[in-house]
């Protein structure tokens, strides 16, 4: 595994946050690479102990960025330690998306039967409506970034850190010039770094023991993992919808030459 998808040195294990990752060494086009504590990424900061602020406050984040809705936050509202105070702010993104999926896991837990490819194919629908649908909240995003951002180190999450946090970092990563196969790397270390394979056995037999409908571990690889098809159908609705990738940042995105060369002295090295 080439050094910037060591996994080891960029997923930070915190009790309290899951799938917290540094995003930095990657790899840019013009020889630079994404600075080190400069960019993370992570699930919901619902859960976190005062090790976790202290953690964050060592780090320096000084910014979040929350993809989630206002359902989901009521759900798992946050708790901030009491010594990190982060600028927040609130990007809510693919709501009727998170809800439709929370539909389906919902329906498993009452012991509904459903072919298991439509949670499958509702991820995959996910992923080319998201970029579209909410433009406006990823040009958010990036506004957070250029804009309001101190210089420091962000933070960018949604619910489970994988989905919409994972197109809204391949498109940060993209934007900085990073090689497109590092970017697709990234999206897909979430897998090992939640570790998939235990964490669907430990659902199917959670719903089994709610529901007494067994369904295996594969089936539900979609709640927890990621897959490299779904990121290239949120690029291909991208390329559909604005000619290309740098059409969508440009037009989309709000991102002409002069800010993205404002994120990347943000955020790569010199």
């Amino acid at each position: 595994m080439p050094e910037s998808l060591d996994l080891p040195r960029r997923l930070i294990p915190l009790t309290g946050v899951k799938n917290l990752r540094d995003l930095g060494g990657y790899h840019t086009a013009d020889g630079r690479q994404t600075r080190w504590g400069a960019l993370f990424r992570s699930g919901h900061l619902a859960d976190m102990t005062e090790e976790c602020g202290t953690e964050m406050c060592v780090r320096d984040i000084e910014t979040v960025i929350d993809f989630r809705t206002d359902h989901e936050k009521v759900r798992h509202p946050v708790h901030w330690p009491c010594m990190w105070t982060p600028r927040y702010h609130a990007v809510p993104i693919g709501g009727n998306v998170a809800a439709r999926i929370k539909e389906l896991f919902d329906s498993l837990t009452a012991g509904s039967v459903f072919p298991a490819h439509e949670l499958d194919e509702g991820f995959r629908a996910a992923f080319e409506t998201i970029p579209i649908a909410n433009a406006s909240g990823l040009r958010r995003m990036m506004d957070v970034l250029i804009d309001d951002h101190q210089g420091n180190a962000a933070l960018i999450h949604c619910t489970a850190g994988k989905d919409r946090t994972g197109i809204g970092c391949a498109l940060v990563l993209t934007a900085l010039g990073v090689d497109a196969d590092e970017v697709v790397e990234d999206f897909l270390l979430t897998n090992s770094a939640v570790d998939r394979d235990a964490a669907t056995e430990r659902m199917s037999d959670y719903i089994f023991a709610k529901s007494g409908h067994r369904v295996t571990p594969r089936a539900l690889r979609p709640l927890v993992g990621v897959e490299a098809d779904w990121l290239m159908r949120a690029w291909h609705a991208m390329e559909q919808s604005f000619g290309s990738i740098d059409g969508y940042l440009q037009t989309a995105l709000g991102l002409d030459d002069a800010r993205r060369e404002k994120l990347r002295e943000r955020f790569l090295t010199p």
